[in-house]
């Protein structure tokens, strides 16, 4: 039976990943805003769910820090699981290289 008790935690760094990005897309496109904000929150509120759903990473030295990762439009929120806390490291845009942030 799945454990249905996981809880979601931004590291301080993944928050201001987030303000970013809003703050960002705010000046870029105002509507497209909440639209990217509900769909990682959703995401977010899937991996509480079920935190396996995000992708082990191919490369072999981020998948031995143990980050697993799920893709959210062009963003790629950063994970790992301990017990029953989801830590979501970075939440990035997938142009950048992201081996140098996490």
């Amino acid at each position: 039976m799945p454990n249905n008790n996981y809880q979601v935690r931004l590291l301080t760094v993944a928050e201001e990943d987030l303000r970013e990005i809003i703050t960002y897309i705010a000046l870029e496109n105002p509507t497209a805003t909440n639209t990217i904000a509900d769909k990682i929150e959703k995401h977010l509120s899937l991996l509480a769910e079920n935190p396996h759903l995000g992708r082990i990473p191919r490369d072999e030295e981020i998948k031995n820090l143990g980050y697993r990762y799920l893709i959210v439009q062009n963003y790629i929120v950063f994970y790992t699981i301990e017990k029953n806390t989801i830590w979501i490291h970075r939440i990035l845009h997938s142009s950048r290289d992201y081996k140098t942030f996490l």
